[in-house]
């Protein structure tokens, strides 16, 4: 999808996806690597596989809402990012954005439509009421490594912005498949203190939404994540590797620890792989 030919801002953002969804991401392509393509294209797998690609693939919005967000007084399977006052995201004109989508159908999950369909819809705000411009951060812990018998095992990995000055999060989500029990965000501050957890999951096919946080980052502040899984004695994921769980997009066979955070005033878009 390509922006418009003027740089535009979006303060709200509603997705629509069938029951069943996997995940939805939203990327901007950065310097596009070996994704390319014209508005319109349709890439199957491919290059969406190859993690080291989101390196340079900033996060616009992402969601995982299969069923409903009660709060948001929308129909099921809508998710609305209703951003603070004066706060939006900017594109400059003609970026190319990858809508990516992701159904499965599995024994650990289905889509009970048999179909895959996803509606975007970005509202615009006139740039004289924006005070200030959202970032995003996206990050996974990719080593982790979950064998049959293990009991909520977990992995921490650290991601932030590193503001100079404050800024503050408005916004979090998290993935991870079938294995996962567990999954929270914390501020970690410069000495290595860790807070109370301000975003915490133990749901992994339908992931707290969180979009009404108001939690300050100050200068020096990083964030630490934490995932942690159970596996039953009886389940296999890759048999060449003593049956165990390691980070991929398969559900049946692999695992992920991904974190969505949104935040303003933007520093800069944040990718930790």
């Amino acid at each position: 999808m390509k922006t418009p030919d003027v740089e535009t801002w979006i303060h709200r953002t509603v997705i629509a996806q069938n029951p069943g969804t996997h995940h939805l991401n939203i990327f901007r392509l950065g310097t596009h690597g070996a994704l390319w393509g014209q508005p319109g294209d349709v890439v199957h797998g491919g290059q969406c596989w190859i993690s080291s690609n989101w390196a340079d693939w900033p996060l616009v919005v992402n969601s995982q809402e299969g069923t409903t967000q009660a709060e948001s007084g929308l129909p099921p399977g809508h998710t609305s990012f209703d951003m603070p006052t004066g706060v939006a995201e900017k594109f400059a004109p003609h970026e190319l954005l990858m809508l990516q989508t992701h159904y499965v159908n599995a024994n650990t999950q289905q889509s009970q439509l048999d179909r895959g369909k996803v509606l975007v819809n970005f509202n615009t705000v006139d740039s004289s009421l924006v005070t200030a411009e959202l970032g995003t951060i996206f990050a996974t812990n990719q080593s982790i490594k979950i064998c049959p018998g293990d009991t909520d095992k977990f992995f921490e990995s650290t991601c932030g912005v590193s503001p100079t000055q404050g800024v503050t999060i408005v916004g979090a989500n998290s993935h991870f498949h079938s294995r996962g029990v567990d999954f929270w965000i914390a501020v970690q501050d410069a000495d290595g203190g860790v807070e109370t957890p301000f975003y915490d999951n133990k749901v992994w096919n339908e992931p707290l939404l969180d979009w009404g946080l108001s939690v300050p980052l100050a200068g020096g502040d990083t964030l630490r994540y934490h995932c942690a899984y159970t596996v039953p004695t009886t389940d296999c994921g890759n048999p060449d590797a003593g049956c165990c769980f390691t980070f991929g997009g398969h559900v049946e066979s692999q695992e992920h620890c991904n974190i969505f955070v949104y935040y303003y005033p933007k520093v800069n878009d944040v990718g930790c792989f």
